[in-house]
């Protein structure tokens, strides 16, 4: 007969508690596994890589509506603007145009030319050495009062190296000329289609020497009137419609292309006389919490006229499609005022926009708005 097995009740013990931690070790597995399965869900769920249709497309949204008087007011926490793709850890050539930025200010108020900011960044100048670039002729165009001339020319002439300038004149475009020509009678405008579902589209409405010439007509303008300007109606800047009203009138006449069968022929007209208009951010600066610009069918169009180096952040945000558009220099973002948008804060530097609102009448409504383009 065989022997009784005899267990050392000191071992029965040890493989007692063996056998509870491999238990609980599996269990707390199976748990991280389903909240990873939980929490890769709810990242899918929130992508944005389809163009989703808001249940409000053709009517006022359900949210009160906040329009165009709040575009200054802080970005809420929880929109979705941002994302680590957006915020590289490190991007020290951004911080390197941050800190030239900030610099460049600071030196010219220490220089008692902080209203001259607007028109020298317009004309080029990023940092205080660039003035000494600029030509004597170019330093009369500036139009500067008695005391800022004084002080640019005692710059330039304190700065001023023939061989150096000749050297490095070319790495930096300067320009006072508000009126030199570089607008042409037929523009392309390359749409591209952003979201059709929505009737969301991207294209190009100024070239660069353009924008470049539009920002300089607005800041000579406004070193007279208010060189601290947030927002300027471009009706108000001297010869900036006569400008640019052949072009806008083009543009007009694509949309009927762009929104085919759905816009009466010749409905289409600013919304208001202070359409379009000029909104600058200067340094940092907060963006425009989500909101709408109509409560009615309409359409939008944001037009970026800095060069992109000269600022950080920034970007229009459109809820329906889960995205932050971010424009090149010249480039224009065309959407209707009823979808939910909201601008990305401007952590540094110069950004210009043109924005203009314009009302229309649709096919498949009854709002009438008047003669148009």
């Amino acid at each position: 007969h065989p022997l009784p097995l005899r267990v050392d009740s000191s071992l029965a013990l040890d493989l007692s508690l063996i056998v509870i931690i491999v238990m609980f070790s599996a269990v707390t597995f199976l748990i991280l596994l389903r909240l990873n399965a939980l929490a890769s869900g709810l990242v899918h769920s929130r992508s944005h890589t389809s163009c989703r249709k808001s249940s409000s497309y053709h009517s006022s949204l359900d949210a009160p509506s906040l329009l165009r008087s709040a575009t200054m007011d802080t970005i809420t926490e929880g929109t979705g603007l941002y994302t680590d793709e957006d915020i590289p850890a490190t991007d020290i050539a951004a911080a390197a145009r941050e800190t030239e930025a900030n610099l460049f200010r600071v030196e010219l108020d220490k220089a008692g030319l902080s209203k001259c900011h607007g028109m020298l960044h317009a004309s080029g100048c990023r940092r205080l050495p660039d003035l000494s670039k600029l030509t004597p002729s170019q330093i009369t165009s500036l139009d500067t009062n008695e005391s800022d001339n004084a002080i640019i020319s005692r710059m330039w002439s304190d700065n001023y190296n023939e061989d150096n300038n000749n050297n490095q004149i070319a790495d930096v475009k300067l320009s006072t000329i508000v009126d030199d020509g570089v607008y042409i009678s037929d523009q392309s405008f390359n749409f591209e289609v952003i979201c059709a579902e929505n009737e969301i589209y991207q294209g190009r409405l100024f070239t660069i020497d353009q924008c470049n010439q539009l920002k300089r007509m607005s800041e000579y303008h406004a070193y007279k009137v208010n060189s601290g300007w947030q927002g300027m109606p471009c009706k108000s800047i001297p010869g900036f419609i006569p400008t640019t009203e052949d072009i806008f009138r083009q543009l007009f006449r694509e949309f009927y292309s762009l929104f085919p069968g759905t816009i009466r022929e010749g409905s289409i007209q600013w919304e208001s006389d202070n359409e379009p208009h000029l909104v600058k951010y200067n340094g940092e600066a907060k963006g425009a919490p989500l909101h709408i610009d109509t409560s009615h069918r309409s359409i939008t169009m944001n037009v970026l006229l800095s060069d992109n180096d000269d600022f950080g952040g920034g970007g229009t945000y459109l809820q329906v499609i889960d995205k932050t558009i971010k424009l090149e220099q010249g480039e224009m973002l065309i959407h209707l005022g009823n979808l939910e948008h909201a601008g990305a804060d401007i952590t540094f530097g110069v950004r210009q926009l043109l924005v203009a609102f314009l009302e229309c009448e649709w096919e498949d409504s009854e709002q009438v708005t008047g003669p148009g383009l």
